[in-house]
């Protein structure tokens, strides 16, 4: 049984973008880059919230990798995720290409179908209210929190506000040489 695995990069004071919606804040390295392209390798899939896969999709499909300024890291990356598939939980997203599935009713049916499947883990990179609703309900086995050493002041939180606290056990933590310290969570 797959096990599903939310990864976020948050700022040290709790968002994971900033007031208008980038994402790209955090100090990425070298280190934490190889460890990314081992980490979403030994994944199947990544199941998005749409915001978040417009973005990754754009970006990552989108990757020259002939130009100058991207990394040998990126190109793997790129690469990688190519060849993962896809889920993307939304109700006005319309056309897909062929490794993408697209959610857009009884979401939590459809994620505890996708768990039950033979296969490796499935990563879950989303907004805050995706993320709260699959883990209220008992769907997300882990959360990858990636604690970057910046200070956004507002933006958009890791979490939306629950109604009652989450409950997690801090299981591992890894410090990278950037200064990125991952915590990793499972729920109580």
């Amino acid at each position: 049984m797959r096990k599903l695995v939310s990864y976020m990069f948050t700022s040290l004071d709790g968002f994971i973008a900033d007031r208008g919606g980038d994402l790209n804040w955090a100090p990425i390295d070298d280190q934490l880059m190889r460890f990314a392209n081992e980490y979403f390798a030994s994944a199947d899939g990544i199941v998005f919230g749409r915001n978040v896969y417009d973005l990754f999709v754009s970006y990552w499909d989108g990757l020259d990798p002939n130009q100058p300024s991207v990394s040998e890291f990126d190109v793997e990356f790129a690469e990688i995720f190519g060849k993962m598939y896809r889920i993307v939980v939304s109700t006005t997203l319309g056309d897909v290409d062929g490794r993408t599935i697209v959610i857009n009713d009884d979401v939590p049916g459809r994620i505890s179908a996708l768990k039950q499947e033979p296969g490796r883990d499935l990563l879950l990179i989303c907004g805050p209210e995706l993320r709260s609703t699959l883990t209220r309900l008992g769907l997300v086995d882990r959360h990858r929190v990636m604690l970057a050493p910046v200070v956004l002041g507002t933006g958009k939180p890791l979490f939306a506000a629950p109604d009652e606290p989450l409950r997690l056990r801090l299981a591992d933590t890894r410090a990278f040489d950037g200064g990125v310290v991952m915590l990793d969570y499972e729920p109580v």
